[in-house]
Order: structure tokens, then sequence, then C-alpha cells
């Protein structure tokens, strides 16, 4: 007959069961921070642990201090108000929306880098209480690509919009202009002379080269939008000066221009077809609109940020200040001010100048003349 168990072994079995047990529970607790603490580094997004009484940081993720340019002990105790910028990105729409089945509050703002720079991020914010402490936890992610993108696609837009803008207007009047006169000629021209043909060939002639102009210019301005990868080496303006002066040299005889060009240049860093084009719209335009005749000074002198500013000085009538803020618009017209120009020229040398790293500017006084500006890199 086997003996039962006494109560000193049936307490020993139980304290060895509850023992296991405490055993299990304490792998288990510390498999779940180890998960935590594997979940809360290798998140994608910066995550900010906030006191919700003092709004400063108790935790954050090495994400987060990579992100805001800060060693990771550097944002414990730190503000929330030192990075967070609680201004709307986009000032059109709700500032934040709130999901009623998770609590979370998500919204767009900026965060503030370590260095001041302002980044776009997506906020996802909830109040949840760790043991008896109530806190804030923020989920953050950038979104600065994701706002570059958006704002792309709408500048893809507004230039689709106004190239065919300038496709209805500026090439349906000098190809109808084509139309009409070929139409007229063919009813005249068997008894007509020739001498007397010849004034209205011409005319449909530079009608024709207007509108192929139209054209080169949209096709380069679709091409330098497009262009990611160029090569960029020190410039040779005065070689690239001197062609584009070739270049132009019938309409510089045509309206008895005056070029003055400095015997030296400082050297910028650029790709020179593009630079050439930026040269040759701002020359033109000051032939066509400058004084009679027109008297044109070509510059340049070192500039700060270690840049190169290029300038074109004319003596015409000037710009009135309310409108030299449209002067560098996509296909925009200015009334009587270049009146014959179709838009286009000085946008693409914005465009150029800004691909290639730089800027472009305008002064004006009306009644004195207008410089335009170009800035590039400095060798």
């Amino acid at each position: 007959m086997m003996a039962q168990p006494s109560d000193h072994d049936k307490l020993v079995d139980a304290l060895a069961a509850a023992q296991r047990e405490i055993d299990r529970l304490k792998a288990e607790t510390e498999q779940a921070k180890s998960s935590y603490a594997n979940l809360f580094e290798s998140a994608g997004d910066s995550i900010f642990i906030i006191d919700v009484n003092t709004y400063t940081i108790i935790a954050a993720n090495a994400h987060a201090a990579r992100r805001f340019g800060y060693a990771p002990d550097e944002l414990i105790g730190l503000s929330m108000e030192a990075l967070e910028v609680i201004d709307p990105i986009d000032d059109t729409q709700p500032f934040a929306w709130e999901s009623t089945v998770s609590q979370t509050t998500i919204y767009e703002c900026f965060y503030r880098h370590k260095n001041g720079d302002r980044i776009a991020v997506e906020v996802s914010s909830r109040v949840v209480k760790v043991g008896q402490q109530q806190t804030i936890q923020n989920f953050v992610r950038n979104i600065s690509l994701r706002k570059q993108l958006e704002a792309e696609r709408e500048q893809l837009i507004a230039d689709l919009d106004s190239f065919a803008h300038t496709v209805a207007h500026d090439l349906k009047d000098p190809m109808s202009t084509v139309f009409s006169y070929t139409e007229f000629l063919k009813e005249i021209c068997v008894e007509t002379p020739g001498d007397e043909l010849l004034p209205h060939l011409q005319h449909i002639s530079a009608v024709a080269w207007r509108a192929i102009n139209i054209v080169d210019a949209l096709l380069l301005f679709a091409s330098v939008r497009k262009q990611e990868q160029i090569e960029r080496e020190p410039l040779k303006t005065a070689e690239i000066v001197m062609q584009v002066q070739e270049r132009l040299a019938n309409m510089a005889k045509q309206y008895n221009a005056e070029i003055i060009v400095p015997t030296q240049w400082p050297t910028a860093i650029g790709f020179a077809p593009w630079v050439a084009e930026i040269w040759t719209n701002y020359i033109s335009n000051a032939i066509k609109y400058g004084g009679t005749p027109p008297r044109i000074e070509l510059g340049a002198a070192p500039a700060d940020n270690h840049m190169v500013r290029f300038w074109v000085r004319d003596n015409g009538a000037g710009i009135p200040d309310d409108k030299l803020h449209l002067l560098f618009d996509k296909f925009n017209r200015l009334g009587d001010f270049r009146v014959e120009g179709h838009g286009l020229g000085l946008s693409i040398a914005k465009r150029i100048a800004e691909k290639l790293g730089g800027s472009v500017d305008v002064t004006s006084v009306v009644g004195e003349g207008s410089i335009f500006s170009f800035f590039l890199p400095a060798l």
C-alpha cells in the first residue's frame, strides 16, 4: 500500500509549480519586452514617447535621433516644442483628423532638425497609459519626398495647362495666317506677277519661322524639365558669348545694337549648351526691347555663397515693379511689355539656371532700363 503525500510534500509541489509559472511569466515578459524593444528600434518611423504633463521626451528610438540630427541621449528630457513646428503644411486642408477606432490623431506639420531645417512630417499621435503614467506616443513619418512629388505633380499639371494655352493661342495665330495667305495666293498666283507675290511669300516665311521658333522653345523647355544627368564643367564664358553673338549677328545688325563685352570672365560651373540658351534669351530680349539704338552691356562678378553673377544690362524703357515678378512665369505675357515674346524664353532661362544649381534675377527702372541676371556655382 503506497504512502500518501504529506502536507509538506504537497506544499513543496505547489511552490515548485508556482515557481515554474513565475519563471514562465518572467520569460514571456522578457520576450515581450525584447520584442517591443526590437519593434521600437527597428520601426521605419521615428517614435517619441512624451510625458503628457511636461510635454518632454522620455524615450525615443534611434531612428528619431538620426532623422533629426541628435544623439539618442540628447533627446531625453527635451521639450517637444523644440522639435515640433505647429504650422500646417497645407493651409487649405484641415489640420488633423482623428480615428474613432484607435483614438489616434493624425496630422501633418513640420519637425525641426537640430540644424534648424524644417522637415515635412506626418504625425500619428495617441495617449497611452504606461503603468501609472500617462504618455503621448508620436509616430513621426518623413513625408518630404511625398510632398515634393505632389508639388511636382501639381507643377506638371500647371505646365500642361499652360502648354495647352500656348499651343491654342501662339501656334494657332501664325498657322492661321499661313493658311489664309496660302489660300489667297492660290486664287491670285496665276494672274499676279512674281515681283508682287514676293512680299506675300516673305510674310508667309516669317510667320512660319515664328511658329518653328515657338515649337523649338517648347521642345527645349520640355528637354530641360526631363534632363536629370548632365556633364557640368568649368565654363568658357568668352567662347559661349562669342558664339551667341554670332548667332544673333543679323538681329543685332537689324536693330543697330551695340553690345559691350568684358575682356575677362570669372569661371563658373555649368553645362555650356544650356548656358548659351540663357545668354541668347537675355541678349535677344535686350536687343528687341532696348533703346533706340539698343546699348547692351554684359558682365559678371563673384557673388555670395560661392556663386558667380552674370548679367545683361539694357537701355530700354524699363519694366514696372508690379510686373517684375511675372517675368519668369511660364507662358506669361506682360501686355505692352515683351509683346513679341511667347512667354517661354525667360521661364526656360530660370529652369536652366535652377537645374544647374543657380537662380535668376531682374532689376529695372522705368525710363532707364533693366538688368537681367543669372547665378551659377563658382569654380
